[in-house]
């Protein structure tokens, strides 16, 4: 159900233009030591001097995960103690405060039967909080809505049919706000601008919430061939959406504008990859993946950065990293972090995080 942020490994076999932005010039990456053993992060978020990665601690060469969290003391990356001990992962977090750090994944502890998994920072420790009362289901991605409540999107399990949903955390409780999603797939990512407007990026096509119902958009087909998987917003009439889009040539690199009347999209470069978030920075919307090259039957994946050039993206610098892929950006300041996995030919990956200097 879900497109899930997945690091390959050596076995594996007309548009429209945005608004003009300066360019930004090359980006000076130093990547930040976190643990030398198997891993990947997902995402990260800042907010307020905190700064958080998650992801999963690989076990056996992915046939098992456990979540991961690592927090940013101004010096290094500490990593936290887990409450969930079995299979699970956590795919975002959302940071509030530093009380208050929300991070979402799924639990694969019954096996073939899949929870959403939520977890909350209380400014000393991780606590689960019991998931939505739903058969089965995942979560992708957590955000902070304006008035500080924590929205999740992803999918589950309603009335016996497997569809998209988004869930909203108020007075301890998840709220079902899934009017609409029937016949989408998973939720993969998610902004909140207020109570009556949010944006949703689905496994093929893009919804709008009004406050009570989601309402797919025109714009974006929703054939799968263009799956939004980060977005960002500037304000009601300024949202970035990154992705991957599906052609007769293959994976190519997906960037959505939208200016408050319609989603065009961006010229990227037309290489092998796709994009999994997008952040802004300096002004500037900066988006992050992985691009792919092929030597016979053998598919290796490079860390992916892209910055808005003269109304088209354009590849700039990555993190040192020769294999891997990017899988979260955020601007913290004036400070850029991007976190994903790194790996060596031929062997597990380790968890990747870089900052710009």
């Amino acid at each position: 159900m879900m497109l899930r942020k997945t690091i390959l490994t050596a076995a594996l076999a007309g548009v429209l233009m945005a608004p003009t932005l300066t360019a930004q010039a090359a980006l000076a990456w130093t990547v930040t030591p976190t643990k030398s053993q198997p891993s990947m992060l997902d995402d990260i978020d800042a907010k307020g001097g905190e700064t958080w990665a998650v992801g999963s601690n690989l076990i056996d060469s992915y046939s098992d995960t456990r979540p991961l969290a690592f927090r940013w003391n101004g010096i290094r990356w500490v990593e936290t103690p887990q409450p969930v001990r079995t299979n699970a992962t956590l795919n975002s977090v959302a940071v509030a405060g530093a009380k208050e750090v929300w991070a979402v994944g799924e639990d694969r502890a019954v096996p073939e039967q899949t929870k959403p998994l939520a977890m909350r920072w209380n400014g000393t420790a991780w606590k689960v909080v019991p998931g939505p009362s739903v058969p089965a289901g995942s979560f992708s991605d957590v955000t902070i809505a304006p008035d500080g409540t924590p929205w999740a999107s992803g999918w589950a399990d309603v009335d016996g049919r497997e569809h998209a949903v988004v869930y909203r955390y108020t007075k301890g409780t998840w709220q079902p706000l899934t009017a609409g999603l029937e016949g989408s797939i998973n939720g993969n990512t998610l902004t909140v601008l207020s109570a009556t407007d949010a944006w949703l990026g689905l496994n093929g096509g893009m919804a709008h919430f009004d406050g009570k119902t989601w309402t797919l958009v025109d714009d974006v087909p929703t054939d799968g061939s263009q799956i939004p998987t980060g977005l960002i917003a500037v304000g009601p009439k300024d949202i970035w959406a990154s992705g991957v889009a599906h052609t007769s040539k293959g994976e190519r690199p997906l960037v959505l504008h939208y200016d408050g009347k319609a989603w065009t999209q961006v010229p990227t470069p037309q290489t092998s990859s796709q994009l999994y978030d997008i952040t802004l920075h300096n002004n500037q919307p900066i988006a992050v993946g992985e691009k792919f090259t092929t030597s016979g039957d053998i598919i290796t994946e490079h860390p992916f950065v892209l910055t808005l050039q003269n109304g088209k993206f354009t590849e700039t610098t990555s993190p040192a990293a020769k294999i891997g892929t990017l899988t979260g950006v955020e601007a913290a300041g004036s400070r850029l972090w991007t976190v994903g996995a790194q790996r060596q030919p031929a062997a597990d990956p380790t968890a990747l995080a870089a900052r710009t200097n």
